[in-house]
């Protein structure tokens, strides 16, 4: 189960050169992000060719560590009277993962548009990111979410719940905007895959919309995703449970027949193997380096 995230203190600063309404939350989880936090929220701050009367709030959850609380902070402070947009720092006494600490910070979001920015990931925005997305969205006001490109352009224009479930293209969850009118549910609290299974009740409802850009990527002050410790990317095979454990959850919710078990299960497997393989041949070649 999903452990219960408890708040130790909530601090919100205002915005002080926002604009008059604002439309988007964006919300970030924080662990072991003291590096990088600063970038991520340089990167929401330098946001381009938004309408002027389009603002945003920013929701940061800070996962257990007071070195990112601090990190928060000295960045609050440097930025003095030139910081843009009103940001929350919700702290936690506890870690309770990614999606812990965006159900935690998911109540102090209050506006139309819900957008990520996965920290932990070590993960910036393109300065052009909003206001593509969010005029995609004025522009198609029957869909319920959007995503880009991730370090790469998306050859797709859309993302079913099919192939999220055959392992198609997967949108990376700090590509993701959500029209909150249109999507009866919260982010999903669980440690591991908890975006994919996000995405899957979503796309369940309507598929994503898939916009031709590459509008975010991971910070060029992270290291590598294999040589940083608190990456998920070293915890793969957690990450393929989380998958299966995912994918038991729909068909509780009545949102899969069970009779898709036995195949997703053998497949989510055979993935599990392949990966594994690829990371030692992969290892055996670096020590051979």
């Amino acid at each position: 189960m999903a452990r219960a995230a408890a708040l130790e203190e909530v601090t919100p600063w205002p915005g002080l050169m926002g604009a008059t309404v604002v439309e988007i939350s964006l919300l970030i989880p924080c662990w072991h992000a003291e590096l990088t936090i600063g970038g991520a929220l340089d990167s929401v701050e330098a946001q381009q060719v938004l309408p002027e009367h389009v603002g945003v709030e920013v929701v940061v959850v800070v996962d257990g560590r007071q070195e990112d609380r601090q990190a928060i902070c000295r960045w609050i402070e440097s930025k003095g009277s030139r910081r843009r947009w009103a940001i929350t720092v919700v702290c936690l006494t506890q870690n309770c993962g990614a999606g812990g600490a965006r159900k935690a910070g998911y109540i102090y979001c209050s506006v139309a548009f819900l957008a990520f920015l996965d920290d932990d990931d070590d993960d910036v925005w393109q300065p052009r990111k909003l206001a593509l997305q969010w005029g995609w969205h004025q522009a198609n006001p029957e869909r319920i979410a959007s995503g880009h490109g991730y370090n790469t352009i998306p050859k797709g224009h859309d993302v079913s719940f099919t192939r999220l479930l055959v392992g198609g293209y997967r949108p990376h969850n700090s590509t993701v905007m959500i029209r909150r009118a249109l999507w009866p549910y919260e982010p999903e609290p669980f440690r591991f895959s908890e975006d994919w299974l996000m995405l899957a009740m979503v796309a369940k409802m309507q598929p994503l919309g898939m916009l031709p850009y590459d509008l975010a990527s991971r910070s060029a002050a992270a290291p590598p995703p294999l040589a940083d410790r608190y990456s998920l990317s070293r915890q793969r095979l957690k990450l393929r449970l989380g998958s299966i454990r995912a994918i038991g959850f729909l068909i509780r919710r009545g949102e899969l027949n069970l009779i898709w078990l036995p195949p997703l299960l053998a497949w989510n497997l055979l993935l599990a193997v392949r990966r594994w393989l690829l990371d030692c041949w992969g290892a055996a070649r670096s020590g051979a380096a």
